[in-house]
Order: C-alpha cells, then sequence, then structure tokens
C-alpha cells in the first residue's frame, strides 16, 4: 500500500487489564490545537553541531519513487525539496516550483521551475529531471507505488529547461497537494542511472542535507549540503538519525541526552512533559487516524446492520482516556481537525440500544460472531481488547487475532479477513484519504465497499476547484461513508514530539515529518 497504511500504533502503554466501561466517558482532551512548552527563541541561529535524532523504527529505502514506508519521509523530507512544500497549517506553498498555471478545465498544468538549482552531485535540477522521474515512475515494469499519484497524466512536456507541462485525461484537485509528497521529490538522473537498483542506498536529491551513511538498524547520517539554493541554509553539520523501536526507551534517550529530539512521545508522558523544564514539546493534531477494516463481502460482516451496530457499540471517549491518555480526538470519518475537510458535526452516537437495534434489523438479535485481525505487539492487543469487551456487551463476540504486520497488511490487500486493525497516516489534500479507500474498486478499498454515490461525490469532489464546493461534496460522502460502515474510525492520531531545550528553531508540523533545514544547536 502507498506510504503508509500502517498498524496501529499507539505508542507504549501500561497494559491495565480494564474494560471501557471502567474509564468513563469525558471529553478528549485533543482540539487539534498545538501545544508548546518553552518560550519563544529570539537569539540569532548559530551553524555547526551535530543533531542525534531518535526515530521509532529503521528506515525501508531511502528512494521515494520506491518507498511505501511512513518512516523513510523523515529521512526525505531533509535529504530532497519537494516540488511545492506544505506549511505548518498544510497550505501547498511554492518550492523548487515557484508558480503554475492550470488550463483547459483544470487539465493541464504548468509548473515554473527554479532557476540555478542543484542536486547534490552537482548536476542541474530541471525540466528534463523532472520528466525523467516521472516517466521511471510511470513505467509499470519499475512497479513504483507513485505510479497511482501519475496515473491520470497522458503528457508530459519540457518547452524549456524551467518550464513542465503536465496533460491529464480529467481534473485532479489535488494534483499540487500530491506534489509536496515522494511524487514531487526529485532524484538526481545522474545517480538513478549510476546507482540502478541500489539507489535506494545511495539517495541525491536538492535538499539541505546529504546522504552520507546508513548502517541499517543503528543509525544514518546526513551532513550539510554545500550547494543548497537556499543561502545560509541550513545550520546544522550534521544529523545522524537513532532508530528506538521502543517507545519508552525512546523517550528515555532524550530524557538522558543521547539524542536531542524524537519523532514520538509515549501518550502516558505528555502530561509530564508540561512541568519538565529540561525538555520542550508540542503536542498538534495530525493527519491521521486509527480504524477497523469490515470486509463488506464476506459474512456476517457483508450485513450493513451488523456494522452499524458495532459503529454503536464502541466508546471512542473510553478509549482515549482507556489508551491514548485523552490526548487523541474520536475519529468518524477520514478527515481529521488538521484538514479543512473536518466536520465536527459528522457522528454517531456511542449507544447500546442502538447497537442492538440495528441487530434485530440485521435478523440475530442475540448478536454475531467475527475475527478482528490486528498487529501482534502489546498495545495494539490492549486495544482489540478493549473493543472486544464493549461489542460483547451487546452480544456481539469478537475474536482477537494477533499477527505480525505483514501477515496482517497482505490478508487486507487480499481480502483475506473479517475485519483488521489498522491505521493511515493521512495526507494533506482530503482526496488523497477517501478516493483509493471509499470508491468501488479503489487500490485502498480493502473492505471492498461500494456505493455509486459515493462514487460520484468523490469524483465530483476530485474533478472540481472550487475548496467549498468540494467540501459539501466531502461531507455528503462521509455522512454515507460512516453509516454504512466499511470503516470503523476509531481516534484521529496527534503529533507529538520532544526535543532538548538546546535544539531551536524546530517546528512541529501535522504531517509529523521533522523539518531540519531551519534547526540549529544553542
Amino acid at each position: 500500500m502507498v506510504n503508509s497504511r500502517q498498524a496501529l500504533s499507539i505508542g507504549a502503554v501500561t497494559l491495565m487489564g480494564v474494560a471501557l466501561a471502567g474509564c468513563g466517558t469525558s471529553s478528549a482532551q485533543g482540539t487539534g490545537a498545538a501545544t508548546h512548552s518553552g518560550s519563544a527563541v529570539t537569539a540569532a541561529p548559530v551553524r555547526g553541531g551535530t543533531l542525534n535524532v531518535g526515530i521509532d523504527s529503521d528506515f525501508v529505502t531511502l528512494d521515494p519513487a520506491m518507498s511505501s514506508a511512513l518512516i523513510d519521509r523523515q529521512a526525505f523530507i531533509n535529504i530532497f525539496d519537494p516540488l511545492l512544500k506544505l506549511s505548518p497549517t498544510m497550505q501547498v506553498e511554492p518550492n523548487l516550483v515557484t508558480h503554475w498555471t492550470v488550463a483547459n478545465g483544470g487539465t493541464t498544468y504548468t509548473l515554473f521551475l527554479r532557476h540555478g538549482v542543484k542536486f547534490q552531485d552537482g548536476t542541474p535540477f530541471n525540466a528534463q529531471a523532472v520528466i525523467y522521474n516521472w516517466q521511471w515512475e510511470m513505467n509499470p515494469a519499475n512497479a513504483s507505488p507513485r505510479l497511482s499519484d501519475l496515473s491520470l497524466v497522458t503528457h508530459l512536456a519540457a518547452p524549456n529547461p524551467y518550464e513542465v507541462v503536465i496533460t491529464l485525461k480529467a481534473p485532479y484537485s489535488a494534483l499540487l497537494s500530491v506534489l509536496t509528497g515522494r511524487t514531487g521529490m526529485i532524484s538526481s538522473p545522474a545517480a538513478m542511472k549510476k546507482w540502478g537498483s541500489a539507489y535506494g542506498l545511495h539517495p541525491v536529491g536538492t535538499g539541505p542535507f546529504k546522504f552520507v551513511q546508513w548502517i541499517k538498524n543503528d543509525h544514518m547520517i546526513l551532513e550539510r549540503n554545500p550547494l543548497y539554493w537556499k543561502k545560509g541554509q541550513p545550520y546544522l553539520n550534521k544529523i545522524v538519525y537513532t532508530p528506538i523501536t521502543n517507545p519508552v526507551q525512546e523517550y528515555n534517550a532524550l530524557v538522558t541526552g543521547q539524542v536531542n529530539v524524537i519523532d514520538s512521545v509515549p501518550y502516558q508522558d505528555v502530561n509530564s512533559l508540561s512541568s519538565n523544564s529540561s525538555l520542550r514539546y508540542a503536542h498538534n493534531a495530525g493527519l491521521g487516524y486509527a480504524d477497523m477494516e469490515l470486509n463488506t463481502q464476506a459474512a456476517p460482516l457483508n450485513n450493513v446492520h451488523n456494522r452499524e451496530a458495532i459503529d454503536y457499540a464502541i466508546n471512542r471517549q473510553a478509549l482515549n482516556q482507556l489508551l491514548y491518555f485523552g490526548h487523541a480526538i474520536p475519529a468518524y470519518t477520514q478527515f481529521s481537525p488538521a484538514t479543512w475537510a473536518y466536520d465536527p458535526h459528522i457522528t454517531v452516537p456511542f449507544s447500546d440500544a442502538l447497537a442492538k437495534a440495528q441487530l434485530v434489523k440485521a435478523g440475530n438479535p442475540h448478536g454475531f460472531s467475527f475475527t478482528l485481525l490486528g498487529e501482534n505487539d502489546p498495545a495494539t492487543v490492549q486495544e482489540m481488547e478493549a473493543i472486544q469487551s464493549e461489542l460483547a456487551k451487546v452480544g456481539i463476540n469478537m475474536k482477537v487475532e494477533p499477527v505480525d504486520f505483514t501477515t496482517l497488511l497482505t490478508d487486507a490487500i487480499n481480502g483475506n479477513y473479517q475485519s483488521d486493525l489498522l491505521g493511515w497516516s493521512g495526507r494533506p489534500d482530503p482526496d488523497q484519504n477517501s478516493y483509493a479507500f471509499d470508491t468501488t474498486g479503489g487500490s485502498f478499498n480493502d473492505p471492498r465497499y461500494s456505493n455509486s454515490q459515493v462514487d460520484s461525490l468523490l469524483l465530483k469532489a476530485r474533478e472540481t476547484v472550487s475548496q467549498a464546493v468540494r467540501k459539501q461534496y466531502y461531507d455528503e460522502a462521509a455522512t454515507i461513508v460512516l453509516h454504512q460502515a466499511p470503516y470503523i474510525f476509531l481516534e484521529y492520531t496527534p503529533v507529538i514530539q520532544a526535543w532538548s531545550p538546546t535544539v531551536q528553531g524546530f517546528q512541529v508540523y501535522p504531517d509529523g515529518l521533522m523539518r531540519f533545514s531551519k534547526t540549529w544547536i544553542k
């Protein structure tokens, strides 16, 4: 799956072994606003130094064209400049593309490239490089996960070295947002040709830091790119990433000074951060969510009333308290509070009575049985058991089956499951969080869900320029999907990162990617 279908990750939580009923139903603490600890930076940046970064897993590949893992993006955002960038509020802004035009009813995009940019190997960044990358990704023989992002492209042209003309077979309103991600991260064609299939071990971009060394499961080193087009940046000499897969150990590495910044904080430790003057942190609404997928083609979940019964029977507020210590936000759609498509009014109530009424409509008033697959880590198993306890109260017998992540994802893709517990890291444009998931035959549509009205609404939304009109389409589609329940959305997962006070100029983004071009060490 492309970037980031991920196993549900809720950090390290204490295994309490209690039912959700004991947790109450108080409101979630999250509001979508950023929470910061520490004072504003007023000193001038200082050049030099090494930043030690703790990450929750090792990288998979350093080739943006072949990556499908969320963690890879932490490296990409510093090695590669995307053609367009995201602001801290997830707005698309110029970057390597300085400006653009849209013509012919939204089917022709012309990108005007920044002059004078070089790849880290000294070769020129230009329109030919962009087209070379995209033609490689569009070649089915290369099996690039980026192929789906470019599936509407019918023609690419370079009228001059700093202009790329994209012709689409249909309007695609999310295209500019797509170019802020891996599809917009352009590799040096010279390096791609030199290294071939090994390019993922030798990445060359135009970003603020260049690749130096990667010792798998130990560390990766980046150094300042002396050719960087933003004069004076970056300030750091070096970044060293260290994978620390145990969340508690990652947090302790920050506390003890082994690392300067970490990509996530265990939820049970967030409250203590606010009183810890030796650390700084930020808590933002994220783009991602956790959810259950229900196979609409497999009994008994092919019955919409059975699916709706599950939706009503899950106490999302209590899940938030038990597993996220109140730091998540209950979820009901694929659009998080960090995106403009979010609508807080699209919800379903937690109600055992409504759940039992749906079971009556389904023809099994005494309930039914099914199996939930989830990753075999303690935190995920705890969430599965908490859901199991809730459903049992209305007569639904859910068997918990922990499996390894590869099996989980493979079974989901192949439809070899009744239900599973997964997550999505999220994207800034709502099309990227819905179209492939909800439309008939969509590439991420593991539940095999099909609704012609939803298909029509999401197609209209991606072919419409007006954000206000798109919002109406997404609201309508999200309401239908919620009540037909091919997915049981659970929580919008926050982005919580922490760092040492010596780290200056670091800002946390809703996408969770740690950008270090403006970071310096005091």
